[in-house]
């Protein structure tokens, strides 16, 4: 009967085949992960409260209307037409070589349509952008 104890305590498990087995499911989650960076594009508010310094940087100014509509450089289109504002955000920032892009907004105003001209600008692949509210008085 001693015999049969010392056999059993003298078994022991064999883990190299789990180690194996371990180190195939880590290369495989390793090459089914996608290691692709987000990109981001850096949002930040101004503050117009107070004096505004002028800064050295060129800016273009967006202005959101509450009727649905937007002034680009003097120009002004309907948010409907949101291939008409791709372009011309486009033309105006890249032609005139524009530094940053600073979004104005009222209160009041649709945030459906404020994430719409995010998307146009998030599509010309533009990365400065600012905004800021006006109060209405």
């Amino acid at each position: 009967m001693n015999k049969n104890f010392e056999n059993s305590q003298k078994k022991k498990i064999n883990i190299i085949p789990l180690i194996d087995i371990i180190f195939i499911l880590l290369i495989f989650f390793m090459l089914a992960t996608n290691f692709r960076i987000k990109e981001n594009i850096d949002f930040s508010l101004k503050d117009t409260s107070g004096n505004i310094q002028q800064s050295e940087k060129k800016t273009l100014e967006i202005f959101i209307k509450n009727n649905s509509e937007v002034l680009i450089s003097k120009n002004l289109i309907n948010l409907e037409n949101l291939e008409l504002i791709g372009t011309n955000i486009k033309k105006i920032y890249f032609n005139e070589k524009f530094d940053e892009v600073l979004v104005v907004c009222n209160e009041i105003v649709f945030l459906q349509n404020l994430i719409s001209i995010m998307d146009i600008i998030k599509e010309q692949k533009i990365n400065n952008v600012f905004f800021t509210q006006v109060k209405d008085e």
